[in-house]
């Protein structure tokens, strides 16, 4: 019988191509199980204090700046995806890429336990901290988090195969939406009239999240790291660097389609922090009935859309990216439609996004980590990524302006128009076939 793999935390084995069969399984399958207790421990949190849903209501009780509502909602995809072009450019170079991922989440991951600390601290008396303190620390979680975006696309396309990584993808939103139907709940009676008040209310939701952050740094700790191929023995240049990414952009038809399909993506979510505002304002209904119930309706959503895309994705994962786009067209034709018929189109829209969303992120992740070379993936994800936050950035500037100054329907107009035509983009335009040229190497 074959040894098992040592368990030192620093080894790197070499490329999966070189290792027995067995070996290579034995490695894939311990791998699964790091990333996948990462990705619910993460995304738990992320569900307790949703992006579009609880955050959004929590800045409201602070603001009624539509603008700052805006951006508290997009923070996370902002500092997500910010930071990665400039990791990309230096991690070509390291030969080990896991503690690039372990190492910024140990800070990154602790910060809503810190502004857990500052919300009780502050009370009742001091309110007027909060919302800045909230910034500065989600700001610093998310840009932590986008700091080991690449070294994880590096790591989940080195150290599993499409097989495991099309698992962990949809076996994660399921895992979490089945945990989060429980937990809606319970966010439901937090927030309600027989829970302990604002701020208090939040500060046990930001504290559950946070203790879920910090046990997610431990499963990265396990991974077990194979090479990729041999490291670059300098960072390219800047002017290669930058004229080798223009080159991808110009030759590369399929990466500029996907491209282009994350900008509008970007722009089509300006319109997510304010559905519930739209729900609480003028659809009339109480913070402490709406933010749970779209919370479980996106849950539903996002379990019907994972086990969607566990299935599809290792057939078809460019199938999934159009059905994904499509399904979120319907989410602001859903809010446009409550205007008239009432609350339930909003909440049947949210059912929608969380089906769409969670498809989406997979599929597009799994798309970009499988379709670039290994040599190149740093770049293409940290291009990617990066031109999609300069997007992520003026996204809430332009949706809070247009739903303080012309109100919501307007907005959820043309976030559906984005989303239209992304939807073109990725039928007419996005392909899933090997590129013959590998146009950023000329560049190294």
């Amino acid at each position: 019988m074959e040894r098992p793999p040592t368990t030192r935390l620093a080894q790197t084995e070499p490329n999966a191509l070189a290792l027995s069969p067995a070996r290579r399984e034995h490695i894939y399958r311990r791998n699964f199980i790091a990333f996948l207790s990462d990705n619910i421990l993460f995304n738990l949190a992320m569900g307790i204090i949703g992006e579009t849903t609880v955050i959004p209501d929590f800045v409201r009780h602070l603001t009624d700046s539509e603008i700052v509502i805006g951006l508290s909602g997009t923070l996370l995809a902002i500092g997500q995806t910010l930071p990665q072009l400039l990791v990309a450019r230096i991690i070509v170079r390291q030969t080990r890429k896991k503690w690039w991922l372990v190492g910024p989440n140990i800070p990154a991951r602790s910060m809503m336990l810190i502004f857990t600390a500052i919300m009780l601290w502050a009370g009742r008396e001091r309110t007027e901290l909060i919302l800045p303190a909230f910034f500065i620390c989600f700001g610093l979680a998310a840009f932590g988090d986008g700091l080991i975006g690449v070294p994880w696309a590096e790591l989940s396309g080195s150290s599993l195969d499409n097989r495991w990584r099309a698992r962990v993808l949809g076996l994660t939103t399921a895992v979490t939406s089945v945990l989060m139907l429980g937990i809606a709940p319970l966010i439901g009676v937090v927030l309600g009239d027989g829970g302990p008040g604002f701020p208090d209310n939040y500060t046990i939701l930001f504290g559950a999240a946070g203790a879920l952050l910090v046990l997610s740094i431990l499963p990265g700790v396990f991974l077990h790291e194979l090479s990729a191929g041999a490291p670059h023995a300098d960072a390219p240049a800047a002017g290669a660097f930058v004229s080798g990414l223009v080159r991808a952009l110009r030759d590369d038809a399929p990466f500029r389609a996907f491209i282009i399909t994350r900008l509008l993506i970007s722009l089509f979510m300006m319109a997510a922090p304010f559905y519930v505002g739209y729900a609480t304002v003028q659809l009339g209904q109480a913070s402490e009935v709406a933010v749970p119930l779209l919370l479980a309706m996106q849950t539903v959503g996002s379990l019907a859309g994972a086990l969607a895309y566990t299935g599809l994705g290792a057939r078809s994962n460019l199938l999934a990216i159009r059905l994904a786009v499509g399904g979120l067209a319907l989410v602001p034709a859903s809010a446009l439609l409550a205007g008239s018929v009432g609350a339930p189109a909003l909440y049947v829209g949210f059912m929608l996004s969380g089906a769409a969303t969670s498809t989406w992120f997979s599929s597009y992740l799994n798309w970009i980590v499988g379709y670039a070379d290994p040599a190149e993936r740093p770049l293409y994800v940290g291009l990617s990524n990066t031109l999609t936050a300069l997007i992520s950035f003026i996204a809430p500037l332009i949706g809070g302006t247009i739903a303080q100054s012309l109100g919501y329907r307007p907005l959820f107009v043309l976030s559906l128009l984005m989303a239209l035509g992304a939807l073109f983009v990725t039928l007419r335009f996005l392909r899933d076939k090997p590129r013959v040229a590998r146009v950023i190497a000329a560049a190294h």
